[in-house]
């Protein structure tokens, strides 16, 4: 009789042993999984902030276009030579590098894709050949951020973007597209007059 009971006592011992194994393995199963899991948690909140972040400058508009107009070169009375383009910083707009701006043109019959050239601006006195690029000249630039070497632009700055060797005739259909290399493109569509008359400056927009 005590040895039997002897048995049974051992036996209990055994399966207390067993189950204390098992209770520690789902302990530690449960210790990876919630590791993995904040883990996996926090690498997906990242990356939901950083593409939070990316499509809140690719859907506002970092550039403004403020005025456009063209000039008349004294010796054509029927073509305007050169287009002057202002453009800003829109609110609340990060700093930007405009040398990194992309400049689509087309005038019904050229087609340009343009980009920025410290040298375009400046021949931009004599309006150049510059067909494939685009000239900056600063306005308004009370933090000297902007250089013809870095033209970057932060709140408040303005700055005509030059296009040269345009040729508009009266009449004529202009689309130009302002593409920063972060934020929304920026459209600056324009028909010219009818007539130019004697005016060297036409004001498009």
């Amino acid at each position: 009789m005590k040895a039997n009971r002897k048995f049974l006592e051992q036996d209990r011992a055994e399966v207390g042993v067993g189950t204390l194994i098992v209770f520690i393995a789902m302990v530690l199963v449960a210790a990876v999984a919630a590791a993995v899991l904040i883990n996996t948690s926090g690498t997906l909140q990242q990356r939901a902030q950083a593409t939070g972040k990316e499509a809140t400058q690719e859907v506002s508009s970092n550039l403004k276009l403020e005025a456009a107009y063209g000039n008349r070169s004294a010796t054509s009375a029927t073509s305007m030579e050169m287009l002057s383009l202002n453009v800003g910083l829109a609110a609340g707009a990060t700093n930007l590098d405009l040398s990194q701006l992309v400049v689509r043109y087309s005038d019904g019959t050229n087609v340009r894709e343009l980009t920025y050239s410290s040298a375009a601006t400046t021949a931009a006195a004599g309006w150049g050949t510059a067909t494939t690029k685009f000239g900056l000249v600063e306005l308004r630039d009370q933090d000297n951020s902007f250089s013809a070497s870095a033209p970057v632009v932060n709140s408040g700055d303005l700055v005509k973007l030059l296009v040269f060797d345009t040729d508009l005739s009266p009449r004529t259909d202009v689309t130009i597209l302002i593409i920063p290399e972060t934020g929304g493109t920026v459209p600056a569509d324009f028909s010219t007059p009818s007539t130019y008359g004697t005016d060297l400056t036409i004001q498009y927009r």
